[in-house]
């Protein structure tokens, strides 16, 4: 993988994010959009210069107003657009024509469909010629705080606290929602991105990274607009170690698109995201709940050392939901050593047992000082790497504040990371959830998406020492050589009008490393008998009737164990299907996966693998890999489905040979690395794995068509 850190960025975001001079375009009487706009910056006390542009007004806010750019005493580095689309063809030119290097466009720039170029073509072609970095149209701004910069014509809440976590969203309502999160999460930047006709996600996300400031990124994401640029901030942010947690919307009709390949077809679009996200150790949320979590405890920049999480509660029955939840959600409870037991035995009341997750409370006597033990004692622990006080924090307890008490006594001399975790959100204190947080201690709100988040934290510090340790071994370089004729292959994949039929699919496989089925094709009944002779009974036959699907045109016979056998079935295709035929050998009984490559037109090839045969349907156990990859991240992709049991022997079964499996999964990656350009997907299904090879049964390779 080459190395991005201190690549230039596509776009210089300064003007726009930390601007020192703006306009306001249609600046307005207070109570109106543009009222607004100037209203936020004059509350947050924005230190740059701030020109007032509205033909119909001379003054506003004891400032001079101007019935233009042109007419400004100097040129501003952003303008803030506050006008309707009927006038933003007009203002955004006199933007490009005085020379302003940034925009913000609120409207969302709609056009009749007829017409051509519409209105956000015609800003999309102004801001590329004039390299101006463009926020929106259809956004709802964005706030610096600790630039003392608010763009938005909504109010917005001067006393918010400057940060370390960039937020970046497609929906201006979540947007919304994060800038009034009641100063739960303090942020550098957050941003409505809008269509980002212009400047997109991915620019935002290079200008967040280089801001030394950054400490975590959260993403609300509906599409990537520039993959490339994208693809390379996610790198950087893994190189720099600055997590990002995204919270990914929406589906296309791209899964269905893929049907040929069935594997690709499986996966579907969200497996392309899930593919990207996991190579760089991006962190996906499934609600907005999980993600403020996430991000809460990423600001602290912890990085827990083990993926063990100790728990202190005060509850069984608590305990006993949080275990249920934690082993619905994949979080590990730390297997503390019998050193930390016998402390907890020494303070722990009669009847309560030194266990992982602990309940601590008995009859409240003296439970200061035994929480105090307990939380000391399970931090030391050599198998947590994050302390959970899951603990609820009523408004009744705000007199005594117990275990704020207890946090603000062991914080100093803790070892690992900790965090407080409230079960129920709408029972919480504010102002003990505040004392907590003023001491670094993040609270998170709820038992599912606190567990969520805890796992996101624990997996994400194993991303990146897993990456450190790769990053620290020598290149590896290749593990498929390129084949002798692949100039052949590649002309005849460029010759291709249609799909490779199974026996083309197969050779150019073969060629790659990957072992098939041996068999013959052959055209007349007296060259399948002898083909039948020469590789031996039992056999399959299989039609070659061009388009048609073999299966459902009754066109494959299993299990021939004899020449008269043949005969009988190659008369019968013959007759309904055409005369060519494939003659193969009966694969014995083993383990079915399969696996393919899909061309993904944002990303690239990328490689799938799963679990074949009857449980393609219903288990859709299908995972993607991102390209080039390894051996040793192929094997742990294996190993990782859910009919991964099959291949090692479950319920009696011979297991399979795994290593085997891992070399035709390389093969075919190698082979979309080599031949990607003329590829469009390919289908290995079933790959049949067993005790001693992985063999291709049948395949399919669907070149990219030329016009």
């Amino acid at each position: 993988m080459s190395s991005t850190r201190g690549a230039s960025p596509r776009q210089d975001l300064r003007p726009l994010l930390t601007p020192r001079s703006i306009a306001i375009v249609g600046i307005s009487q207070p109570g109106r959009f543009g009222g607004q706009l100037y209203q936020n910056l004059e509350s947050f006390g924005f230190t740059g210069e701030i020109y007032g542009i509205n033909p119909r007004y001379d003054s506003l806010y004891d400032r001079p107003c101007y019935a233009s750019l042109r007419e400004l005493p100097e040129t501003p580095e952003c303008a803030l657009l506050a006008v309707p689309n009927s006038r933003l063809g007009a203002s955004f030119e006199e933007v490009a024509a005085c020379g302003v290097r940034a925009a913000c466009i609120f409207a969302n720039a709609y056009s009749d469909p007829s017409e051509v170029p519409s209105l956000q073509a015609q800003l999309k072609e102004i801001a590329l010629a004039n390299d101006i970095a463009l926020l929106g149209p259809n956004c709802m701004g964005f706030v610096a705080p600790a630039h003392r910069l608010p763009v938005s014509g909504y109010p917005v809440n001067a006393a918010m606290p400057q940060g370390n976590i960039t937020f970046i969203s497609h929906s201006g309502s979540v947007w919304e929602a994060f800038v009034q999160n009641r100063n739960r999460l303090a942020y550098n930047y957050i941003i409505s991105a809008g269509n980002e006709i212009a400047t997109t996600v991915a620019d935002y996300l290079q200008f967040s990274l280089r801001d030394p400031s950054t400490r975590a990124i959260g993403l609300f994401l509906e599409t990537v607009r520039d993959p490339e640029t994208f693809v390379a901030a996610l790198e950087e942010a893994a190189e720099r170690d600055i997590p990002i947690v995204v919270l990914k919307t929406g589906r296309s009709l791209r899964g269905a698109q893929m049907a040929q390949a069935h594997s690709g077809a499986l996966a579907g679009e969200d497996g392309v995201y899930e593919a990207v996200f996991k190579r760089y150790g991006v962190r996906r949320a499934t609600s907005l709940d999980e993600l403020t979590d996430a991000l809460e405890l990423f600001a602290t920049g912890m990085r827990p050392r083990t993926r063990g999480i100790a728990a202190l509660l005060d509850s069984g029955g608590q305990r006993a939901l949080m275990v249920d939840l934690a082993e619905a959600e994949g979080v590990e409870f730390a297997e503390i050593s019998e050193v930390t037991k016998a402390a907890l035995d020494e303070v722990l009341e009669p009847g309560l047992t030194a266990e992982n997750p602990l309940d601590a409370w008995g009859t409240g006597n003296g439970a200061e000082e035994i929480y105090k033990a307990c939380l000391v004692a399970l931090d030391g622990d050599p198998a947590t790497g994050l302390t959970l006080l899951a603990v609820d924090l009523p408004p009744e307890d705000d007199s005594d504040c117990f275990y704020e008490t207890v946090v603000k006594s062991v914080l100093p001399g803790l070892k690992h990371p900790l965090a407080c975790m409230a079960h129920l959100t709408s029972a919480q204190s504010d102002l003990q959830v505040d004392q907590l947080r003023e001491m670094g201690v993040p609270v998170l709100l709820g038992t599912e998406t606190g567990l969520r988040a805890a796992r996101h934290a624990v997996e994400y510090a194993e991303f990146q020492r897993e990456r450190k340790r790769c990053a620290a071994k020598p290149e590896l370089g290749r593990e498929v050589p390129v084949p002798e004729a692949l100039e052949d292959l590649r002309a005849q994949l460029a010759r291709a009008s249609s799909a490779l039929d199974e026996h083309a699919s197969k050779r150019l496989l073969e060629a790659y490393g990957l072992s098939a089925t041996r068999e013959v094709r052959t055209d007349t009944l007296a060259d399948t008998l002898r083909a039948g002779g020469e590789i031996g009974y039992p056999l399959v036959l299989k039609t070659c009737g061009g388009e048609l699907h073999k299966t459902e045109h009754d066109g494959i016979r299993l299990g021939i164990m004899n020449e008269s056998e043949l005969g009988a079935a190659y008369r019968d295709f013959e007759a309904r299907l055409g005369p060519q035929v494939l003659v193969q050998e009966l694969v014995p009984a083993g383990t079915e996966l399969i696996l393919g490559i899909v061309n993904d037109p944002q990303f690239g090839p990328l490689l799938t693998i799963g679990t074949g045969g009857i449980f393609v349907e219903i288990l859709k156990d299908v995972t993607m890999l991102t390209l080039p990859t390894s051996s040793e991240v192929v094997e742990k992709a294996v190993l990782a489905l859910r009919g991964a049991p099959l291949l090692l022997g479950a319920r009696g079964r011979p297991p399979c040979d795994v290593k085997a499996v891992v070399r035709a999964a390389m093969g075919l990656a190698a082979l979309a690395l080599d031949l990607g350009d003329e590829i469009s997907e390919i289908d290995v299904n079933p790959l049949i794995a067993l005790a001693d090879r992985a063999v291709v049964v049948d395949a399919l390779i669907v070149p990219k068509l030329r016009d």
